[in-house]
């Protein structure tokens, strides 16, 4: 083992990504004791901000800390019907800024090899779960590991599948690649499959060989379906995913019963009533203008909060991301693949202002693409834009 693993510094780096990329204080409040998650949660905070005085300043993500400005003083000022008490509305503020300040010197110094290893720890814990813990609140048979969510779950094994095609190490490569797909297939999650179809639809773009992940994911599903059909309560989604596949219409209909679609035309109207300035922070959350659950689609929280301006300033982040990931496609393809995967999730959830693995994900996404940039000449990067534009795939 490296002695580098042991610098302290690498030590406190290690310890705050365990704590946020892992979820760990969310975790143990639902499992353990919210007193120790109030102590572990603080301690991250805490940490953070240790790490960003003891280390050199290298300079902020101006586009984050913009879009969250501006986000929450719009989204205070525009409405009050569904605003939290001022002093906790100023701890979500302040723990966002500190991720986004202090957290940007941590993902700038976390390699891909780093990030690996944590995804992969997120995701095995999926599979514990069967065996070590259950969430009473979750539907039978979908699990989600220390994400609490299995929609949650699936997004980190969407995104450390993404990022496994970075990997060098052929053989860590496949491990991780089945592993994320296996994980994220007991999510039971939809986002996460049509994901994992879009970046392996992609990735034959890079090698004719990588059609060979979708015959993978295949028969991992069809596995799942085989070991559901003696289970003494049937899985509900692998039962619709089933009839559908048999050709029964009537299961279709159930498996797109509750989708996001659904969700997010309630919301529809509240958007129209005020689209320039929004109903204000907290209105297309839980409990707000749409019912106990939310938007569950982070530009549309956005917008419907806050209004148009924001919106747009999300939007030319992540188009930022995928436009300039796709210049070095052939030379870092994961770039693109996480950035589509993270703009994707973002549809399907609300949370990204809150949960602090997601905003981890976007720093490091802006992080490394700049590195790559940087690294990259641009007699280089010509070459590569050159091979885009070319029909036949690369070995």
């Amino acid at each position: 083992m490296s002695r580098e693993l042991f610098k302290p510094n690498e030590l406190l780096k290690y310890g705050i990504l365990a704590l946020i990329m892992l979820n760990i204080p969310g975790f143990v409040l639902t499992y353990m004791n919210p007193v120790l998650s109030s102590a572990l949660s603080y301690l991250s905070f805490g940490l953070l901000i240790l790490f960003y005085i003891v280390n050199k300043r290298t300079g902020v993500n101006k586009w984050l800390i913009i879009i969250g400005a501006i986000y929450f003083i719009i989204g205070s000022l525009s409405g009050q019907s569904f605003i939290p008490p001022i002093n906790f509305y100023l701890i979500i503020w302040i723990k966002y800024f500190i991720i986004i300040i202090c957290g940007n010197e941590v993902l700038k110094r976390t390699s891909t090899q780093e990030m690996s290893i944590f995804l992969l720890i997120g995701a095995l814990s999926i599979i514990l779960q069967i065996f070590l813990f259950n969430n009473p609140l979750e539907d039978y048979g979908r699990y989600s590991g220390f994400y609490l969510n299995p929609n949650s779950g699936g997004f980190i094994c969407i995104l450390g599948y993404a990022l496994a095609y970075s990997i060098k190490n052929k053989k860590f490569k496949l491990f991780a690649q089945w592993t994320f797909t296996l994980m994220g297939l007991l999510t039971f999650s939809r986002t996460f499959i049509l994901l994992w179809i879009l970046i392996n639809l992609m990735s034959i773009r890079i090698s004719i060989k990588n059609a060979n992940k979708l015959l993978l994911g295949a028969g991992l599903l069809f596995t799942l379906v085989a070991y559901n059909s003696f289970l003494p309560v049937k899985n509900k989604r692998l039962t619709q995913i089933t009839e559908t596949l048999s050709g029964d219409s009537n299961a279709a209909k159930d498996l797109n019963e509750g989708s996001r679609f659904e969700t997010w035309e309630k919301f529809y109207g509240f958007i129209i009533e005020k689209p320039f300035l929004g109903h204000g922070w907290g209105a297309f959350g839980g409990g707000g203008l749409g019912g106990f659950l939310g938007v569950h689609n982070t530009y549309l929280k956005v917008l419907g909060e806050a209004g148009i301006i924001p919106l747009l300033l999300i939007i030319f982040y992540f188009g930022y991301l995928i436009t300039r990931s796709y210049k070095i496609f052939l030379l870092s393809p994961h770039l693109l693949f996480m950035s589509i995967c993270l703009a994707g999730v973002l549809m399907t959830n609300h949370n990204f202002f809150t949960d602090g693995y997601l905003i981890f994900i976007a720093l490091w996404l802006y992080a490394d693409l700049s590195k790559n940039l940087h690294n990259s000449s641009d007699n280089e990067i010509n070459k590569i834009e050159l091979k885009n534009q070319e029909l036949p795939n690369h070995a």
